[in-house]
């Protein structure tokens, strides 16, 4: 079968492998067939030669890449079946004819919903698990910070809950505030945002979109209203230094966490697309074939304006 492989940094390769032997799945997991793929931030480290601890080998078929739809074409749990199409998180090894994946990372699709829309599911169903543990924002003030990918889909929920959403981020985001609920537009970095609130215009809730950096972390610590929450949600380095003191006076709250019960959360993102078809064609702005998957992750790399999810399709 085909499979991609990074055989260096930047580099991605087409190989063929020897296909999963469909009488060797554990109880509870599919084997599913690539329909789909979604670029993820979290997946630009590995492409660049980033060396983490969840995903330490350059080199391992498949990788990297997660958020996926396909088909299930075998399988050993009852709540899947032969010819269900699917979509949910095959972590992080996406990139292949045939990945095998814990049933309890998919969801069944409903067929009101096209490929394409339902790509969007995946990291929608993320940012769930993170606002539920987050509670009523009906009436808050959150900021975004990072409106790439992640940071519009948390903007969008969030004002469907009640909140008033800033968004923050370097590249001009206009062109979706409207699609995704945005109230108040910040175009510039976090640090020069933070440098020019006044006390009335602190949020109570801040998300850290951008992960990666110790720096953004601490702009939220600034940005933050007394006692505020902030949730980082952006995927972090190892360690980080926070500015603790004003962390403490300010008496706030940092949340943070993977995605639990990916069937609940998966199934609820649908519900939330399906009431909000409009959302996929302003959500996947671009797609790739399988053998240009380098020039998507490339392209991925350099955030601009009039670009959001990057698609990876099937060739012709």
């Amino acid at each position: 079968m085909w499979a991609l492989r990074q055989p260096a940094p930047f580099e991605i390769e087409r190989i063929e492998v020897p296909a999963p032997d469909p009488g060797e799945l554990a109880p509870d997991e599919v084997l599913v067939r690539f329909r789909l793929g979604g670029i993820c931030g979290s997946d630009l480290p590995a492409f660049s030669g980033v060396r983490n601890l969840e995903n330490p080998h350059t080199g391992r078929v498949g990788a990297p890449l997660h958020e996926i739809v396909g088909d299930v074409v075998a399988s050993a749990a009852n709540r899947l079946r032969v010819g269900d199409r699917v979509v949910g998180t095959a972590w992080p090894v996406g990139l292949q004819e045939l990945i095998t994946v814990p049933a309890d990372q998919l969801h069944v699709l409903s067929p009101d919903l096209t490929d394409m829309a339902a790509i969007m599911m995946q990291p929608l169903a993320t940012v769930l698990c993170a606002l539920d543990r987050i509670g009523d924002v009906a009436g808050r003030h959150a900021a975004v910070l990072g409106l790439g990918p992640m940071g519009v889909l948390f903007c969008v929920v969030l004002r469907a809950r009640g909140a008033h959403v800033t968004g923050v981020d370097r590249v001009d985001r206009a062109d979706v505030v409207k699609t995704f609920g945005i109230d108040q537009l910040i175009v510039g970095q976090t640090h020069e945002w933070v440098m020019g609130l006044t006390d009335a215009d602190r949020p109570d809730l801040v998300i850290d979109a951008i992960g990666h950096s110790q720096d953004v972390l601490a702009d939220c610590v600034a940005a933050a209203s007394p006692h505020g929450e902030i949730y980082a949600f952006g995927l972090p380095e190892e360690h980080y230094v926070l500015p603790m003191r004003v962390f403490f006076r300010k008496a706030l709250t940092l949340r943070g966490g993977v995605t639990s019960n990916w069937p609940a959360h998966l199934a609820a993102a649908e519900q939330f697309v399906l009431l909000r078809q409009d959302l996929a064609s302003a959500y996947v702005t671009h797609s790739f074939p399988l053998t240009e998957a380098r020039d998507a992750f490339l392209t991925a790399l350099r955030p601009s304006a009039g670009r959001l999810k990057i698609a990876l399709t099937l060739p012709n």
